[in-house]
């Protein structure tokens, strides 16, 4: 292989053949695993993560997570082969699949303008006149109670028991949604993905299922 200060001139100055040295060294740098998301050091993510314009990005995620996340972006990924995140934003495969990296699950769509909404067309409220490009999203998230909520000497005259429950999972929920939503399109977002169970579900009450338990929700 010619090198850059084999080509210079017999009278080219000493500075100028040191540059070329410099310029003419081959360094043993493994470029295509380094750029490989399942297959570059984890130390080396972040980076990547920023050459593939990676927008969801949570530094407590799973290294597998974080490998998965970049591949996406890139389009390398071996869960979704051919196909980069960012060409869904605004679609609802888009919101799937960015709520998948923070743990929720969207369970209904109603996309508008339609012309029949369940539960939203009695007494003159159906939707229409609804701008184009707007969506109702009911997304699941797992919100846990925390450990040992209650706090000794302080549960008598109305003083508060329990520990506030982590929001944590929602905030990422809408920040993921925020993410994979097109600037012109406008997402509504339900997480109420339970309700009290009614009659009408025909369920059997007893030790197991006390009355008034609650039931997911399929449906907006």
């Amino acid at each position: 292989m010619t090198t850059v200060d084999q080509i210079l001139a017999q009278n080219a100055a000493p500075f100028e053949r040191a540059m070329a040295r410099a310029m003419s060294d081959d360094l043993p740098i493994p470029m295509e695993e380094v750029m490989d998301p399942y297959r570059t050091p984890e130390r080396f993510l972040p980076f990547l993560a920023g050459h593939y314009s990676v927008d969801l990005w949570f530094d407590d995620w799973t290294v597998e997570k974080k490998r998965e996340m970049v591949a996406q972006a890139k389009g390398s990924s071996t869960v979704y082969p051919g196909t980069r995140l960012a060409d869904f934003k605004g679609t609802r495969e888009g919101a799937r699949r960015y709520l998948e990296f923070v743990d929720a699950e969207v369970l209904d769509v109603v996309a508008h303008p339609t012309r029949f909404v369940a539960g939203l067309s009695a007494a003159g409220i159906t939707p229409v006149g609804h701008p184009p490009f707007r969506a109702r999203y009911l997304v699941k998230v797992t919100l846990v109670k925390p450990f040992n909520a209650f706090v000794a000497g302080r549960s008598a005259a109305g003083m508060a028991a329990g520990r506030n429950v982590d929001l944590t999972p929602i905030n990422r929920a809408k920040t993921a949604l925020k993410v994979s939503k097109a600037p012109e399109t406008e997402y509504l977002v339900s997480f109420a993905w339970r309700r009290p169970a009614t009659f009408g579900d025909g369920l059997t009450f007893g030790d197991e299922r006390p009355f008034g338990a609650y039931v997911d929700r399929t449906h907006l």
